[in-house]
């Protein structure tokens, strides 16, 4: 049997991208999953749609949207909704990165715990071949050297397609408008602490609620943030 190819899905540019070359190279993934974390932007939440036709369309499996479920606060179902409860900002503004492991690696892997091919991969001694969109421009290709340390996991092989294939962002938004769908933005949360200035601008012209929930979120943490102010 083959080894399992699971795609970890960001619904952004660069793993939208790295969908399409795989179709134009003839590879087929087994399972594509999105880590939702309830906190998207709405332009995201749109693609989804769109990316799943165009999967329908190349016989692709269709997008799994998992998510993480805290076990403490039954009424939190948003990383939104779980830094508001704890009157806290994401930790990336602390310069941690635990959001991301706990909303989006995390349940990723917990529904790979009970996905049938993986099971027998790794009853077989086999590793699940994890493909991640990393493009091969200078900043994604210093985080895929740091990834790079991680890769001995006993469960999971990690590859990088962009990476192999040379495809910086640039080419990776040509290659998204060549095969007929539109540019996804950027993933991340409409509060990300790594938005830059036009970001932020982006998200009070186009969806002022959501920047209100960002004033909102620094006015509930305040009480408790020391070094810094949001």
């Amino acid at each position: 049997m083959s080894q399992p190819v699971l795609v970890a899905y960001g619904m952004g540019v660069d793993s939208t991208a790295m969908l399409i070359g795989m179709h134009q190279r003839g590879e087929r993934p087994d399972a594509i999953l999105f880590a939702d974390v309830g906190s998207e932007k709405p332009d995201t939440y749109a693609y989804l749609p769109v990316i799943q036709a165009w999967l329908a369309r190349v016989g692709f499996p269709q997008v799994e949207v998992v998510r993480y479920v805290p076990k403490k606060a039954k009424n939190v179902d948003s990383l939104e909704g779980d830094c508001l409860n704890n009157g806290t900002l994401p930790s990336l503004a602390f310069g941690w990165k635990t959001c991301s492991l706990k909303w989006k690696v995390g349940p990723q892997n917990k529904w790979t715990n009970h996905w049938e091919p993986a099971i027998q991969a790794w009853g077989r001694g086999e590793r699940v071949q994890r493909l991640i969109g990393y493009d091969a421009g200078g900043r994604d290709s210093k985080r895929c050297t740091y990834a790079g340390k991680f890769d001995d996991d006993p469960k999971y092989e990690n590859r990088y397609p962009l990476q192999e294939w040379g495809w910086d962002r640039e080419r990776c938004e040509a290659e998204i408008a060549a095969a007929g769908l539109p540019v996804p933005v950027k993933s991340a949360c409409f509060f990300c602490p790594a938005s830059k200035p036009w970001e932020i601008a982006q998200i009070v012209d186009r969806h002022p609620e959501l920047a209100d929930r960002i004033i909102e979120m620094e006015r509930n943490a305040a009480p408790k943030l020391i070094q810094i102010d949001g």
